[in-house]
């Protein structure tokens, strides 16, 4: 036998060696210290996804998960086929709600590995997710995040948690994991009449998915800072109501033949506008659908009432924010309206700017944000009382060989407290802006329905109103140079709904010691400590941590001839540690 084959045999048992090796490690890991672990429902998602169906939206190339197993906390438990008006998927980016699912295959749900007898070394940290064994039901598994400890008072109120009369914080790593989509400047719909969920002054434009100086600005315009104003506009849906006044002279004759009509027309529209004789307004629940507009246009002969139909369509596409999820679809439920938001957004520049500039609204009050490029400071700053709180030391990226610029900015209101982030870096040290929280507090239902008076709630549609002023108070804002804004995102935080409101919604519960109350992040369809018989989770019943969703898989479509078969492909988009 030659050198060269001995050399290739050698090979040979090497990598058969190692082969071996690989095996029995992998083995006696998955015996002793890893086990994977399949997520069914929906109750993490969209951080972790159950069951689903992955979809692309058609009219703005959105992508997101909706979700078909949920478990029984839903009147539907289980898996569930979309079928009828259950098959239309709604788009979390744009709001367009007749994405039809049907032909779309199952994903299965993400694969936990899970780090197994790690609580028999240390305590569980709150915020961790966390798998367990059911405590009533010891051959059911289940994982959800853990919020409460052994010893302390725990409460849900208005979304939040408290902890001991307190809001608790999270570190940045853990409000990025928790932090769901609301709007992509990125994900642009086509259709001609969207709007841009921000509205820009003159000093900008939109174009390329793209937010630039104007070119009609001049260098002295930009000296000053070109703002960017949040505002949420949905294309279709919701359950927020609009009015616009028209008096009861202009608007009488028009609303009494439409409502001759109303035999005759779907009995959604009929409930979703009003014309109130008392207030003299006309109002409507949700966005007006166009169809609606043109068919109420249509039976109006006067000017007036005309112009307040234009106004009101108009109109009803500003929206608060909500705790919507696209992953549920095929549940439905009561919204409530999310104040907790962070902003994400990239700048690019050719000419270093003079500063960039944040405001943003924590509870009733609004804050400003300076980075300062010339100075190398950063400053927090109180808008209502003009009082500077923090200045800072602010580094500014280091342009390219070309002289061009960037830099990625972070703003976060989660937990009624500032955080800043700057090309990975926070700025500022904890802010906390309410630290006094109200037990009784409650959340604010996103629909004011039915309306018209019948059984409505002005109080509620104040709190809604009040709670959609403080979201627009939301602004980004540039000075000097020709930046443009090449991505901008906002995102809303969890939100924990009261749910069966049996255990830590309407008082306070006690934990006890070697016991946790744990929550899904999705709120609306989770079965957890809120409405469980017995709400708390026996450190013994702890089975491991899970950091890794691996060996996920999306399903494809392969042909051979006139034959087709499913089959299942890697998908490395969603492998990704869990901090």
């Amino acid at each position: 036998m030659n050198n060269s084959s001995a050399e290739a045999n050698a090979a040979i048992r090497q990598a058969a060696d190692l082969t071996i090796c690989f095996i029995i490690t992998v083995m006696m890991l998955e015996t002793f210290v890893l086990e994977g672990y399949l997520i069914s429902t929906g109750s993490m998602a969209p951080g972790l996804r159950g069951f689903h169906r992955l979809v692309n939206c058609p009219n703005c190339d959105f992508e997101f998960a909706f979700g078909v197993a949920f478990d029984d906390s839903t009147e539907a438990g289980g898996i569930i086929e979309p079928a009828g008006p259950r098959r239309l998927a709604s788009c979390p980016n744009c709001s367009h709600n007749e994405i039809d699912v049907a032909s779309i295959m199952n994903s299965q749900g993400d694969q936990l590995l899970v780090h197994r007898h790690v609580y028999d070394l240390r305590n569980p940290q709150r915020w961790e997710t966390i798998v367990f064994r059911s405590p009533s039901n010891n051959g059911e598994t289940f994982v959800k995040r853990l919020v409460g400890l052994p010893g302390e008072k725990i409460q849900v109120v208005a979304g939040d948690i408290l902890i001991d009369g307190q809001r608790v914080e999270r570190s940045w790593q853990q409000q990025l994991q928790m932090r769901i989509p609301v709007c992509d400047l990125a994900c642009r719909p086509e259709n001609s009449e969207w709007q841009l969920p921000w509205e820009l002054d003159d000093g900008w434009e939109y174009r390329d998915n793209r937010i630039h100086p104007a070119d009609s600005a001049s260098p002295q315009d930009l000296m000053q800072p070109q703002w960017i104003h949040f505002r949420y506009w949905r294309a279709t849906g919701g359950h927020h109501l609009t009015e616009t006044p028209v008096s009861t002279q202009a608007a009488t004759a028009d609303w009494n033949r439409f409502e001759a009509l109303d035999r005759d027309i779907p009995v959604a529209w009929s409930s979703q506008v009003h014309y109130d004789r008392e207030r003299e307004v006309l109002q409507c629940e949700g966005v007006l659908p166009e169809a609606l507009q043109h068919l109420l246009l249509r039976e109006s002969t006067n000017e007036a009432f005309q112009a307040a139909v234009y106004r009101l369509a108009a109109r009803s596409h500003l929206a608060p924010v909500t705790d919507q999820y696209g992953y549920n679809s095929l549940i439905s439920g009561t919204e409530f309206v999310v104040n907790d938001l962070m902003l994400e957004a990239e700048f690019a520049w050719q000419q270093v700017p003079e500063s960039i500039h944040v405001r943003l609204p924590v509870g009733s009050q609004t804050w400003g944000i300076k980075l300062s490029f010339r100075d190398r400071t950063a400053v927090l700053i109180s808008l209502d009382s003009d009082q500077i709180l923090q200045t800072v030391p602010f580094k500014p990226p280091e342009p390219d060989g070309s002289g061009n610029g960037t830099l990625q900015l972070l703003v976060s209101a989660f937990d009624r407290r500032i955080s800043v982030m700057a090309e990975g870096r926070p700025l500022f040290s904890s802010v906390p802006t309410q630290t006094f929280s109200d037990p009784s507090e409650k959340p604010v239902e996103a629909s004011i329905s039915p309306i018209g008076g019948r059984s409505r709630d002005p109080q509620r549609a104040q709190r809604i109103s009040i709670c959609q002023t403080q979201q627009n108070r939301w602004a980004v804002g540039v000075a000097g140079g020709r930046t443009q804004i090449t991505s901008l995102k906002m995102f809303r935080d969890v939100f924990y709904t009261p749910g069966r409101a049996r255990n830590a919604v309407t008082t306070p519960l006690q934990i006890p010691q070697e016991s946790y109350f744990v929550l899904g992040d999705n709120s609306p369809v989770s079965s957890d400590s809120r409405s469980w018989e017995q709400p708390f989770v026996a450190h013994h019943l702890l089975l491991g941590r899970p950091f890794l969703v691996h060996l996920p898989s999306r399903p494809e479509l392969l042909r051979l001839g006139r034959l087709s078969f499913s089959v299942r492909i890697p998908d490395r988009n969603r492998i990704r540690r869990i901090h």
